[in-house]
């Protein structure tokens, strides 16, 4: 069966997700045009592109979605069983399951969305909750090692036909310069825009409803630490293992703001407060130790100190297509991008969204 062709921009979490299922699909010829690699933007902290979130992740899968945000719900829930299945099938992929534990500083009376729909869910009631808190769910849940994960799905990809164009794009109509050979069909070529805040500044798009949140983050080497836990509400934090013996703890979230730097008086509250929240990042053996020598004894364990931008957009993701008419030529553009904070643990279900856009612009 002949193929369509089809150029995904940006090689984030989303666009390669997003590739992937196309290629997978067996309908499309796919190409990423990216501005680099995700491990070209890890290596040596190289930081060819403030504007792109993936490589600076967590990540873990924890529920973004409110109680009445029912469309998001069903994304985040969808990709947390197909992670699940990643998890137990896949090792090289780097998911892995993992205790969970969400505390929430608010009360309320509304029971927590997911907690019908994940494995093991239980209300924290046989502990002390932590000052402050008010509630809390365990549960079994998914770490993210992001450049492992990152790098398998590019590797998918590109062993089953993909090809991955390292190239700046200024104009979404560029895209069109990549389309892969459309093997004798006169089709109409397929461009999907997964640029993230990338779309804040891309001719063509120039979405002003695109704005960062920054988050600041510390990698750090404690293998005693095996859960991931994250504190919602006015003392914000989280501690999630990589499943290599490296943890990132956080974070920050400072909306519209562009510094890329490192602020230090954040370091040391993320420091403090991660400690709070996990004693296991520290050994055992320094467990009685002074609460300032624990403090020392974490930053001695520090590895690098993080800076990213979530891409948030006004009025929630966008995800809709148009048939473009340029002088490069016409073909149907679709948009997926400002997933903000909820990028990996909703990807799987918005690359099938994009697929299903896709597949009706061929009827």
């Amino acid at each position: 069966m002949a193929k369509q062709s089809a150029v995904v921009v940006g090689a984030g979490v989303i666009g390669l997700t997003v590739a992937n299922q196309l290629q997978d699909s067996n309908l499309y010829n796919v190409t990423i045009v990216a501005e680099c690699s995700p491990a070209d933007a890890i290596s040596s902290g190289a930081r060819q592109s403030t504007k792109w979130a993936s490589p600076w992740a967590g990540a873990h899968w924890r529920a973004w979605a409110s109680n009445d945000n029912a469309p998001l719900q069903k994304m985040e829930i969808d990709t947390y069983h197909e992670m699940m299945a990643l998890a137990e099938n896949c090792p090289k992929s780097g998911i892995k399951k993992a205790p969970g534990m969400d505390l929430f500083e608010a009360n309320s009376d509304s029971p927590i969305w997911y907690a019908s729909m994940v494995s093991d869910a239980s209300e924290m009631t046989a502990i002390p909750l932590p000052d402050g808190v008010a509630h809390g769910l365990e549960y079994t849940t998914l770490i993210i090692n992001v450049p492992v994960y990152l790098q398998y799905l590019l590797d998918r990809f590109v062993s089953s036909g993909g090809e991955l164009v390292k190239q700046h794009i200024s104009h979404i109509n560029d895209a069109l310069a990549y389309i892969p050979e459309n093997e004798g069909l006169n089709q109409i070529p397929i461009v999907v825009n997964c640029t993230g805040l990338g779309s804040l500044e891309l001719g063509g798009v120039e979405d002003k409803n695109m704005y960062p949140i920054r988050g600041q983050t510390i990698l750090i080497d404690a293998p005693d630490a095996k859960r991931t836990i994250t504190r919602i509400g006015k003392l914000f934090s989280y501690v999630i293992p990589r499943g290599d013996g490296t943890v990132i703890i956080g974070g920050t979230a400072e909306k519209g703001d562009w510094n890329e730097l490192p602020d230090n008086v954040a370091t040391e509250t993320i420091l403090h407060r991660a400690l709070d929240l996990e004693p296991a990042l520290l050994p055992q053996h320094m467990s009685n130790l002074p609460a300032e020598a624990k403090v020392e004894a974490l930053r001695n364990a520090v590895i690098s100190v993080n800076v990213g931008f979530r891409p948030m957009r006004e009025g929630g993701v966008r995800l809709d297509w148009k048939l473009v008419n340029s002088s490069a030529g016409k073909f149907k553009l679709v948009h997926c991008y400002g997933h903000g904070g909820f990028g990996y643990q909703s990807s799987f279900a918005y690359a099938k969204a994009v697929l299903e856009l896709a597949n009706m612009q061929l009827a």
